[in-house]
């Protein structure tokens, strides 16, 4: 195979059969990411009543697009819900359907359509018995949104991000912790937020490690104490007085360099890099 350059601008111009190849690639790597979410993020479809046995034309076409929401035909659930909804917009089959359908579109990585979904649930239903699932669905979409095409190729980094998604995810399970003190996806939330909360502190340190380059330190000293104060709790946190101490120094302040290299001894005992 041969590639063609033109001398002027030595652009390389890839030959057909090339072209034809990174094509067969790309399609390749969309139908692998569009396959669904990974399991660990697969929160199952929302427990339901026994619609399905209900008598009827509507009970029947719930039981079609359950089926194959079931079988991961999440195309065809969606369009078989949407006939549902439009047959019969009321009830608790149309409920459900939306919820569902939400379900459907966080499944094939739609995450737009997906909470657009929840929130018009939420909306309409904000005290169903099912509106725990709801939230904890949001949660999750937002958690996964600013994922870029080719996360399981090269693995995104979610503290150099843009974090307004991640207040968001944090927000979702924060009101279902709130709301439903009993739900049974209270365990499942509380874990991702503490990731959550990693993620965004580990953002406010390197945008202080930023100004630390640009020997910006009371910039930096600023974005440390701003992030004790809203996550003070993170895994992160030893770093911090690590960096803290660094530019007290650097500013020729030792008396509190010195107070921040004693609280990490404190504290963090186990942690030498100072």
């Amino acid at each position: 195979m041969k590639s063609v350059y033109f001398p002027a601008s030595g652009t390389c111009v890839l030959t057909h059969t090339l072209a034809q190849t990174l094509a067969c690639t790309l399609v390749i790597l969309l139908t692998a990411c569009s396959s669904g979410m990974p399991k660990k993020d697969d929160p199952g479809p929302a427990p339901a009543r026994d619609l399905s046995s209900s008598a009827g034309e509507a009970g029947e076409l719930f039981t079609k697009a359950r089926e194959s929401l079931d079988k991961g035909k999440f195309d065809t659930a969606v369009l078989e819900y949407e006939n549902l909804e439009a047959t019969y917009p009321f009830g608790d089959h149309a409920a459900q359907a939306r919820l569902d359908v939400a379900y459907a579109y966080y499944q094939q990585g739609e995450l737009d359509n997906s909470l657009a979904t929840l929130d018009r649930y939420l909306k309409l239903y904000p005290q169903s018995e099912q509106a725990d699932y709801a939230h904890y669905l949001k949660g999750l979409v937002n958690y996964s949104r600013g994922k870029y095409f080719f996360e399981s190729i090269v693995p995104r980094k979610m503290d150099q991000l843009d974090q307004a998604w991640l207040r968001a995810s944090l927000a979702d399970f924060e009101t279902l912790e709130r709301r439903f003190p009993d739900s049974r996806f209270l365990e499942e939330a509380a874990s991702r937020k503490l990731r959550l909360i990693d993620h965004m502190a580990r953002h406010e340190l390197n945008t202080a490690k930023y100004y630390f380059t640009r020997s910006a330190m009371v910039a930096v000293i600023n974005r440390v104490n701003s992030m004790f104060e809203q996550y003070p709790n993170s895994t992160v946190t030893p770093e911090g007085l690590v960096l803290l101490a660094r530019a007290h120094r650097a500013l020729g302040d030792q008396r509190s360099a010195d107070e921040a290299s004693a609280l990490l001894r404190e504290r963090y005992p186990d942690f030498t890099r100072i």
